[in-house]
């Protein structure tokens, strides 16, 4: 029936909206299913008719994440390119539309501390890591695909390719997501550093 699946839809959303603010308070190991429910206002069996585990349910928040990072950078990094008609090149299009972007960090640093979580729990946790790297995957193939479109867009080539252009970026703001606590300047002073750093990788591999 359309109206359940509706229901099991937004009961689905409730618990990752739950759980995401759940993991930025307490942590991802700290955190229980018991407590997702309990803040989302629902029973256990509400929870296993949407996720089967704990770590089911962060490979879903984790993927929605990703899905969210990289619709604003598309957004922010297309934009430049209409704005600049296509004329620029993307290694000069792609830092410019960062650069707007990296004053307004704090989410994606807030998450970071929760994927660092699972990091380490992932040393030991074969579920853990299995949710850690599919969602990594998830992520590079997002970003990959939206740089490649503005290679097309911008008559633009690499020398390397792109998906490992793409983990060098990653790479390098994760780095800045570690200097500080999320909205500190230190942390957005990294992130421009970041940005600055990406924007030379770029113009060194980009023809």
């Amino acid at each position: 029936m359309p109206g359940d699946a509706r229901g099991r839809a937004a009961t689905r959303r409730a618990l990752l909206d739950a759980a995401y603010g759940q993991f930025l308070e307490t942590g991802y190991l700290r955190t229980t299913i018991g407590a997702v429910t309990a803040r989302a206002g629902y029973t256990r069996g509400a929870f296993y008719s949407s996720f089967r585990s704990k770590e089911e349910l962060v490979g879903a928040l984790y993927r929605s994440a990703n899905a969210h990072q990289v619709a604003r950078l598309r957004h922010a990094v297309l934009g430049e390119v209409e704005r600049t008609r296509g004329a620029v090149p993307a290694a000069d299009v792609v830092p410019a539309a960062l650069r707007g972007l990296a004053g307004s960090v704090g989410a994606e640093a807030r998450w970071f501390g929760v994927v660092t979580e699972l990091r380490g729990a992932a040393v030991h946790d074969a579920a853990a890591r299995r949710v850690l790297l599919d969602a990594q995957e998830d992520l590079l193939a997002g970003l990959v695909t939206l740089l490649d479109d503005v290679l097309v867009r911008t008559g633009s080539r690499l020398d390397l390719p792109t998906r490992d252009v793409v983990a060098v970026g990653v790479g390098l703001y994760e780095r800045a997501f570690t200097v500080d606590e999320p909205d500190a300047a230190e942390t957005a002073a990294a992130v421009r550093a970041a940005t600055e750093t990406f924007a030379g990788v770029l113009r060194a591999v980009t023809r």
